[in-house]
């Protein structure tokens, strides 16, 4: 490394620990629900209307397994239909007309996964404490916006924590590799 003056002696940015920490607990705004929280009696003249927010946490793996067990059947009858979905996304993909048929099997996937979904974020909120009940409620409310961004987010945040899993376990695989041709070139 060349020297120069007034260098700092600082480390480099840390991507992957960035990204490790963002997909552990995250923030959400849902400004659709704001009109609900409209402060009272005089405040209402100095205070504006702010949109309430939830915590999101990333899920554990008995989270997931308790997850899975509740709705064991409807991962079964999603698993039978994978095949169909997997066609209509390549159709998709190649930018092919879906036909109404594929568009209403799509919008009843979507429907019938929506319970595991709802699940899935009853588990993840961590701020405010919320039951099935009151997320199936929240969601309902929510325009169209806020609920594809509040969906989205939970997609991103239980994929990363697969990506993240993946590199962990990778990273694992190389130490032990690495032990063992220390292991054999002791021997």
């Amino acid at each position: 490394m060349v020297s120069v003056k007034g260098q700092l002696d600082a480390p480099l940015v840390d991507v992957t620990a960035m990204q490790q920490d963002y997909w552990e607990r995250q923030e959400v705004k849902l400004p659709s629900l704001a009109r609900l929280h409209k402060p009272k009696g005089w405040k209402k003249y100095f205070y504006k209307e702010q949109a309430p927010k939830l915590v999101l946490k990333r899920l554990e793996t008995s989270d997931w397994e308790r997850i899975n067990n509740d709705h064991y059947t409807l991962r079964k009858s999603v698993t039978k239909d994978m095949p169909i979905v997997k066609k209509i996304t390549a159709k998709m993909d190649n930018f092919k007309e879906l036909t109404k048929k594929e568009r209403a099997f799509l919008v009843d996937m979507d429907e019938r996964t929506k319970p595991m979904m709802l699940s899935i974020l009853t588990a993840m909120i961590q701020e405010p404490k919320m039951v099935y009940e009151e997320v199936v409620l929240m969601y309902q409310m929510l325009d169209e916006f806020d609920a594809k961004t509040l969906v989205a987010i939970v997609n991103s945040m239980t994929s990363e924590k697969a990506s993240v899993a993946n590199a962990v376990t990778q990273e694992r695989t190389a130490q032990i590799n690495q032990m063992r041709q220390d292991l054999r070139t002791t021997i």
